[in-house]
């Protein structure tokens, strides 16, 4: 669950909103607000400022975001690894 919790992080990030955020993850608005929270919950700080409408990433946010992205690259590159041996066998 932390993994998708992170994409939907990464995205909204990426993104600048959450709305745009929900279409690219092909889920509801609502269900990013919610993963969202229960990604700050589980790791019992605040990623994000919200302004309004808007947000601006957190210290914490920005590491996390940072580290993350390359953590989701890294197991992106794992899965397409796996794939090819597959087809290999």
């Amino acid at each position: 669950m932390l993994l998708k919790r992170m994409k939907y992080f990464a995205a909204v990030v990426e993104c600048g909103s959450f709305t745009e955020a929900a279409t690219k993850c092909f889920i509801s608005q609502s269900a990013v607000s919610q993963q969202m929270a229960a990604l700050e919950a589980a790791l019992g700080v605040k990623l994000l400022k919200r302004n309004g409408r808007g947000f601006m990433l957190t210290k914490a946010g920005e590491l996390f975001y940072s580290k993350g992205k390359e953590l989701l690259l890294q197991v992106e590159d794992l899965c397409t690894e796996v794939s090819h041996m597959g087809e290999n066998a």
